[in-house]
């Protein structure tokens, strides 16, 4: 997301990552990442709840098809998960959200591997944008 960080701002996007972690594992991730975008802490998992991210099961979260596209992912970017940090089985999203609150656009993961490419999302804010 951080790579994409410049089109979302051109697309008049403010990208916020949402983490379960607390303000001092927040910062000490945007360090560590060496990433710009505002990183929240959201230790409780209160926002997950509210957006509707499930708890994985195991498949989920080690099933093979997890494994292959985290292996490859690995490799492209050259970074490897770090510790994970919160309830392991939790998973993520994505949404776009207007300035009135509206979820105008939403990606819930469905495993560990399901992320919503920054592409994908980048086209629901310019549609967003459009009207």
């Amino acid at each position: 997301m951080d790579g994409a960080r410049k089109e979302f701002e051109a697309a008049g996007a403010n990208v916020v990552l949402i983490g379960q972690l607390t303000p001092r594992h927040a910062a000490q991730f945007r360090r560590r990442q060496g990433i710009g975008l505002t990183v929240l802490a959201d230790e409780e998992r209160t926002s997950y709840q509210a957006a509707g991210a499930k708890i994985a099961t195991m498949a989920e979260l080690i099933g093979p098809r997890v494994a292959a596209k985290g292996l490859l992912t690995s490799l492209r970017t050259g970074r490897a998960q770090g510790r994970t940090l919160g309830h392991p089985a939790q998973l993520g999203g994505a949404m776009v959200i207007t300035p009135d609150g509206t979820v105008a656009w939403s990606h819930m993961s469905e495993d560990a591997s399901d992320n919503a490419p920054p592409e994908e999302i980048l086209a629901a804010i310019r549609q967003v944008a459009a009207g």
